[in-house]
């Protein structure tokens, strides 16, 4: 064994990668359990907890324009609700009528309309009937979406929706919305509602003026949310078409994006014309380095402004204030979301990782209208293919966005390689799942949580779960998302940890990020313990008693041994004093040492091998105890011995074993061990460690910071 191989440097990981779909975390009752049956997965790759209630949306009939039809929201509970609150959502060029109901007038919100009631709901269901006129042609979605007020859990809401196009003569109308391109709607004089700020994503052509013989179309992109708040549309992609004559064919002309800050744009392109007869704009929901398309991938959605005539070189047509249509709203409100990630992702390039330079790869995220596929990423596929699949209500969480991007981002740090998949099916973020559960997920909250900045997890139905909580686990109470589990295979606990070490004591995120990209971490205490220091972060006392606030203890406990005994000890001046075969002294970046850079890596081979070590020393009198770290490494499995090491003592030719470790010792971090050499007192003999391989499997033997204490 001259040297070893760097197992687990993501270059090392990525040929092996273990592929698994990652799918977002389940809240659960802060109440009281809940268990309710199944529905079925519209996705075999969805991992979403089973909820308790559903809702379905039916017309008897598809309306064409002037003509009217019944509307039945069916509601379903498998248990009892209080106070439920049933929302319906519709869009404007359709009338709902609920006179003589309980359910309210509907009220404007964004470009739809939302009535809703509250009432009781029991486990007999409640049916809900009402009539639909539509008032003009086009697409339209009708949404229902019921949530328990008092604890709006995922599994104790619920949406459901119906999509149709509303055609002008009767017998004109279509199930489905169908397509991605629409013509934009003028927002008039909206005033947005600042939305934050995105680092800038390289565009093609930007300029805020026009020249002499220059076209500069001008405006504004905006969005609402399902709340109705109007926001700007950050770092879309416009490009400004044209035709030269009425029997030209429209070209692109100019190419740009709309501002990282407020949503504007002025995009300005050389006029082959002195006069083109028309000009438009048209914004693409993608950009050279994030989109969202519908379910198959393929089509990203588009707006496009009406044509203004008759434009003359060395103008600025402005165009106003414009955004999607409210069937394709949520989309592009996820567009959007993304720049809070860009922001953060200090990657130092123009892609998402100081992986990539140029031709990013891109973070797709695929969603549309009524979809029921999510929510998941999606990782079964080729690298640089891999989709994060939202559902129709998704996008209302920006929290949930930016959790199923995180895992995305993860998967662009790690080039495609992902730790074993150990996630249980459902898994909540408040109670134990699996140790590289707890990594995965809680990495992916944290990104949520610090993009946002609130150091929250806020679901589309409501529920708010504080990802800083510190009060440790409640046995006394029931688990839930106000009372944690512990520890580091908790989700919540992780987030937490991460946000917090970035607030206080990294400056940020960057680090973590750049740390990733260069090592695979399989756990947050592989990560913690063993790769973070690789790269300078901080894992002093400090740093470990922030983590523990978070229930996570990685508190270094022990008093290493003093350097008596036992000369270079450390390994700091190489293999001076000791006698070895198989080469297992270095200072390699695979593992971190316990101490200094320097260590003995005994093992690592995956072969029928034999390493040596050893030193012969002089034991004083007295109680000596001998002390060293100790790490193990391993590929095998089970509670089965396959590799050993051992720690013996040789006098003469008599050779005592101290202690046996194994494949079955391994861990994530040094373990302070000891030995009593009392029996040896005053006598000079050879200290020996011997660690042996079997025929396939490796395992890894890490031995640093080694001493003879007396007492």
């Amino acid at each position: 064994m001259s040297a070893k191989p760097l197992r687990y440097t993501v270059a090392a990981l990525a040929a092996t990668a273990f592929v698994a779909v990652v799918s977002p975390f389940s809240p659960a009752s802060a109440q009281s359990p809940v268990s309710c049956e199944a529905g079925g997965h519209a996705h075999p790759d969805s991992r979403r907890a089973p909820g308790c209630v559903s809702a379905t949306v039916r017309l008897d009939r598809l309306p064409a324009k002037g003509e009217s039809a019944t509307l039945t929201i069916t509601l379903r509970s498998q248990l009892a609700i209080d106070a439920a609150r049933l929302q319906v959502r519709l869009p404007s060029h359709l009338r709902l009528d609920t006179a003589g109901t309980s359910i309210s007038a509907p009220r404007p919100v964004g470009l739809d309309q939302v009535a809703e009631e509250t009432f009781a709901l029991s486990t007999e269901g409640r049916t809900v009937t009402l009539e639909v006129t539509a008032l003009g042609a086009g697409p339209a979605q009708i949404q229902a979406d019921v949530v328990d007020t008092a604890d709006p859990s995922r599994a104790r809401s619920a949406h459901g929706s119906t999509e149709f196009t509303v055609g002008e003569r009767p017998g004109g109308s279509r199930a489905g919305v169908g397509g991605n391109d629409s013509p934009a709607v003028d927002a008039g004089a909206v005033r947005p509602t600042p939305n934050g700020t995105a680092a800038a994503v390289p565009t093609a052509q930007t300029a805020s003026v026009s020249a002499a013989g220059q076209i500069c179309a001008t405006g504004q992109f905006t969005y609402a949310d399902n709340t109705g708040t109007w926001r700007v549309g950050r770092n879309i992609s416009v490009a400004v078409l044209g035709r030269t004559t009425s029997s030209a064919t429209t070209q692109t002309y100019a190419t740009g994006l709309t501002s990282a800050t407020d949503g504007r744009y002025s995009v300005c392109f050389t006029s082959p014309v002195t006069t083109m007869y028309s000009v438009s704009v048209r914004f693409t929901s993608a950009s050279s380095v994030w989109q969202v398309t519908d379910n198959r991938g393929a089509i990203a959605y588009t707006v496009t402004t009406s044509a203004k005539t008759n434009v003359a070189s060395g103008t600025n047509p402005a165009f106003g204030v414009t955004s999607p249509p409210s069937t394709h709203m949520r989309g592009w409100h996820a567009y959007d979301t993304l720049n809070l990630l860009w922001a953060i992702r200090s990657s130092g390039t123009g892609c998402w990782t100081a992986r990539e330079t140029s031709n990013c790869t891109k973070l797709t995220l695929h969603w549309q209208p009524g979809s029921t596929d999510g929510t998941y990423f999606n990782n079964n596929l080729p690298y640089g293919q891999r989709y994060v699949a939202l559902m129709d209500g998704d996008p209302n969480s920006e929290h949930l966005v930016l959790h199923e991007a995180g895992h995305a981002f993860m998967d662009l740090l790690y080039a495609g390689w992902w730790p074993v998949f150990d996630c249980p099916d459902p898994h909540y973020l408040h109670k134990r799942s699996g140790a590289s559960c707890g990594w995965t997920e809680g990495f992916a909250n944290a990104i949520a949580g610090h993009a946002k900045g609130d150091g929250l997890f806020v679901f589309p139905g409501g529920e708010t779960v504080d990802l800083m909580n510190t009060t440790p686990f409640d046995p006394s109470q029931p688990v839930s998302r106000t009372n944690p589990e512990n520890g580091d295979w908790v989700e919540l606990r992780v987030a937490g940890a991460l946000i917090d070490l970035w607030r206080k004591t990294d400056g940020g995120p960057a680090g973590t990020f750049d740390n990733m990209r260069r090592y695979g971490s399989t756990t947050f205490r592989e990560w913690f313990n063993d790769d973070r220091p690789l790269t300078g972060l901080d894992v002093s006392a400090t740093a470990r008693n922030l983590v523990y606030t978070h229930t996570i203890d990685y508190r270094d406990t022990t008093t290493p041994p003093p350097p008596g005994g036992v000369t270079n000890g450390g390994f700091e001046s190489g293999t001076a004093n000791w006698t070895i075969t198989g080469g297992v002294v270095g200072n390699w970046t695979t593992y971190p040492a316990h101490q200094g850079s320097w260590y003995a890596w005994m093992g690592g081979n995956g072969t029928n091998n034999t390493d040596t070590l050893s030193q012969q020393i002089t034991i004083p009198a007295g109680t000596s105890t001998l002390g060293y770290h100790l790490r193990v490494v391993t590929e095998e499995t089970g509670s089965t011995v396959y590799d050993t090491v051992k720690v013996q003592v040789v006098d003469g030719s008599t050779t005592t074993t101290l202690s046996t470790w194994s494949n079955v010792n391994a861990g994530t971090s040094y373990v302070y061990r000891t030995a009593n050499l009392s029996q040896w007192q005053g006598k000079t003999v050879t200290l020996k460690f011997v660690s042996v391989e079997d025929y396939s499997l490796r395992t890894d033997f890490l031995i640093d910071t080694i001493g003879i204490a007396t007492s």
